[in-house]
């Protein structure tokens, strides 16, 4: 009984290693081993190739696309594209052709385009602006500055902006003032016309007074006190004198000669003698 089992034990071995052994040795089974490996080298290369082609087309796409966004922002902000055709082709490409365009207007707008548009835009509506703040400026002045003013005109060149036409006003305010004191209605001018190409101003001007009175400005342009006095005609010259004398803003250009000095008792505010005479002074600043 043994003996079968150690026959058979040994038997089942030697099957064993016969079994190995034809493998080991059997060239088909080996042929087959190599073709596998063969298969899994190639699968490896297709695969890392197909990697490599998409990568490829992946960078190549990225580059289209780049050098197309960097076209594109080149062309919106350069201003020598702003009006140009070529940006309607591309807005085609998004937008319904059919659409009408603007007259006058691109079918598409570059960022250049709308920004130099909006810019002439705001710069129009900033010359609208300063022309109702001017219309208004003459309402101001007429009730607050110079009373009793009637009219002011003001010729402005819109083209050159060399002066300003608040600081014109404001520094001839302030020179008549000062000569006029206390009592600012002593002297009162209208129809102010401001010349920007000649740089002048000419004005018509009233002077009035109650009878003779004292402290009159003679020609030195001397001032000694805060009420101008005088007949209408002196004060007038007095006015002049001071001008002349004293300001650096303005020169006094053909100063009138001749004065006339009429009635008006009983229609300003107490005024017995008005003098009427034209102003035209060259502005200095």
């Amino acid at each position: 009984m043994t003996e079968k089992k150690l026959n058979t034990s040994s038997s089942s071995v030697e099957s064993s290693k016969n079994i190995f052994d034809e493998f080991s040795t059997d060239s088909s089974l080996i042929n087959e081993v190599e073709k596998l490996k063969e298969e899994q080298k190639k699968d490896l290369f297709y695969y890392l190739s197909l990697v490599s082609k998409i990568f490829q087309k992946v960078f190549m796409l990225s580059l289209v696309l780049f050098i197309f966004s960097y076209g594109y922002l080149y062309i919106q902000k350069n201003e020598n594209f702003s009006n140009s055709a070529i940006i309607d082709s591309i807005c085609f490409l998004f937008m319904d052709s059919s659409i009408e365009k603007p007259e006058g207007s691109p079918y598409c707008s570059s960022v250049s385009y709308v920004k130099n548009y909006y810019k002439t835009k705001l710069t129009s509506e900033k010359l609208e602006q300063s022309k109702k703040i001017l219309e208004n400026l003459v309402k101001i002045y007429e009730q607050e500055n110079f009373s009793k003013t009637k009219e002011m005109i003001f010729l402005i060149d819109k083209s050159k902006e060399t002066l300003s036409t608040l600081s014109v006003l404001e520094r001839f305010n302030s020179l008549k003032n000062e000569f006029s004191g206390i009592d600012k209605s002593r002297v009162q001018c209208s129809k102010l016309e401001i010349d920007f190409d000649k740089k002048t101003l000419a004005m018509k001007c009233s002077s009035f007074s109650q009878g003779y009175e004292r402290g009159i400005i003679g020609f030195s342009g001397k001032k000694n006190y805060d009420e101008i006095g005088g007949t209408s005609i002196s004060i007038a010259n007095s006015f002049l004198n001071y001008i002349e004398k004293n300001s650096t803003d303005f020169t006094l250009i053909d100063r009138q000669k001749i004065f006339s000095s009429e009635s008006v008792i009983g229609e300003s505010n107490g005024y017995t003698n008005k003098t009427l005479f034209d102003i035209i002074l060259k502005i200095n600043f």
